[in-house]
């Protein structure tokens, strides 16, 4: 097998690769059980994985996966049980992200469910009895509705009181305000979904922490003004810190409030839209998952070995799948020994090499102009804790706090400093610096100098 291989693809995937089984059978199982309506927020940082996460569930409840390549199907068939539920829930995908330039999203989400909900089987066999011009009746309805909540969310309330009028000439109805929006969608729905107490529509709306604030804001306020109806759960993928930090802006707009007060604020007005709330796993062992994805077997294995334990690594999928694809280009520069020692030596060099270039951009540069620069990175990790931090580092922080300790064979010792482990700042390479205080700037000159020239 090759050591350059094909990189991994951060493309959302179907196929479980982070021993998620038990998370999605819960959240399968609290999604098709709870009373409707019902806002889900599934929480986790950039890069944990949410939107695969999101589209396993989906999938496990009958959904069906996009054809245009864009998320790796999973290679296990169809589950019966997913046939059951396909029969009695509708799933529907919404990227946020995609139409946060829309004055109002929330009509931008009716349409996606419109087009979603048109191809889906049970659907059309709830509209099979119906006349062909019922059935598009009701599936235009959606535009219909969307065309109010539009007028009416962009403050045209004399456009909105005219297409009032019309729909009440022809349908004999009543104006339609936000009350009458949200029973004419309820009744919508009705009669797409099948006769059946549990059946219901679950929409999965992703990215929505990539937002703008102004869009994020008024796609959760749409939601809860106008979708709060029975038969209907949201599941809402979200970067929380970051999607409160967008909340701020919009929750308190040119007021001189302190800003901890602030983002409490925002994170108690996304509690009261979101009120049940799952936050995504961590990956328990980084160096395991990284392993994985190593290709080479006795690469992965030596490495494994040499960083085991020590907590070294960022437990985010997404960065160690780039860990991942940078390895081989390194691992290629310099040949694997046979010696047991020198191979976790080698191991150790190549990972530090390939996470610094991948995550630290202005130290790689330094490094790799003069190699001697290796003297101050490693300086830096293993002096004890309190002492000057310097200029290049200062955005940093290592995982660790170094201490002299007399009562050690050695004169210095390590203690974890206990981060938030989604925060990007973390030096974690540092702790694998501090274990192997032995590799010097000469151990990595021919790697830097090949990696250079390949």
């Amino acid at each position: 097998m090759s050591i350059l291989s094909k990189p991994h693809s951060d493309s959302p995937t179907c196929h479980d690769q982070l021993d998620w089984e038990k998370p999605l059978e819960h959240l399968r199982a609290r999604i098709e059980d709870c009373e409707t309506p019902h806002v889900l927020g599934i929480h986790g940082d950039w890069g944990s994985g949410k939107t695969s996460f999101m589209r396993q569930v989906q999938w496990q409840l009958g959904g069906t996966l996009p054809t245009d390549g864009s998320v790796a199907k999973n290679n296990q068939n169809d589950p019966q049980r997913a046939k059951e539920l396909r029969k009695k829930i509708a799933t529907v995908w919404f990227d946020a992200w995609r139409y946060q330039n829309e004055p109002v999203p929330v009509v931008a989400l009716l349409q996606e469910m419109r087009l979603q909900m048109d191809n889906w089987p049970a659907a059309k066999a709830s509209l099979a009895k119906l006349s062909t011009i019922a059935a598009y009746s009701i599936f235009d309805a959606f535009s219909v509705l969307g065309e109010m909540i539009s007028q009416e969310g962009a403050g045209l309330f004399g456009g909105i009181e005219q297409r009032g009028e019309q729909w009440e000439k022809e349908h004999h109805a009543d104006g339609l305000m936000t009350n009458s929006i949200r029973e004419h969608l309820q009744k919508t729905i009705q009669a797409l979904l099948p006769k059946k107490d549990d059946a219901r529509v679950v929409v999965f709306i992703d990215d929505l922490d990539r937002c703008n604030p102004k869009a994020a804001m008024r796609l959760l306020e749409g939601l809860k003004i106008y979708l709060s109806i029975p038969q209907c759960v949201f599941v809402l993928g979200m970067n929380e810190r970051i999607l409160v930090d967008a909340l701020c802006e919009e929750v308190a707009p040119n007021v001189d409030v302190d800003p901890e007060k602030l983002k409490l604020r925002a994170a108690h007005y996304l509690e009261k839209i979101c009120t049940d709330i799952y936050r995504l796993p961590l990956p328990t062992s980084p160096a395991q998952l990284l392993q994985r994805w190593i290709v080479h077997p006795q690469q992965s294995n030596v490495l494994f070995d040499a960083i085991a334990q020590t907590k070294c690594l960022p437990p985010n999928p997404r960065r160690l799948k780039a860990l991942a694809n940078q390895w081989p280009l390194f691992a290629a520069c310099v040949a694997l020994p046979l010696d047991a020692n020198e191979q976790k030596n080698w191991a150790v060099r190549i990972l530090i090499a390939a996470y610094i270039h991948q995550f630290n951009r202005e130290l790689w540069e330094r490094w790799h102009f003069n190699v001697n620069f290796w003297d101050e990175i490693k300086t830096w990790c293993i002096t004890p804790h309190g002492t000057t931090t310097p200029s290049w580092a200062e955005a940093l922080k290592l995982p660790h706090k170094t201490k002299d300790d007399s009562s050690s064979t050695s004169s210095v010792s390590a203690e974890p400093i206990y981060h938030n482990p989604g925060d990007i700042d973390i030096f974690w390479i540092g702790s694998i610096i501090f274990a192997y205080p032995n590799l010097n700037a000469q151990d990595f000159a021919p790697l830097l100098a090949k990696h250079s020239a390949s």
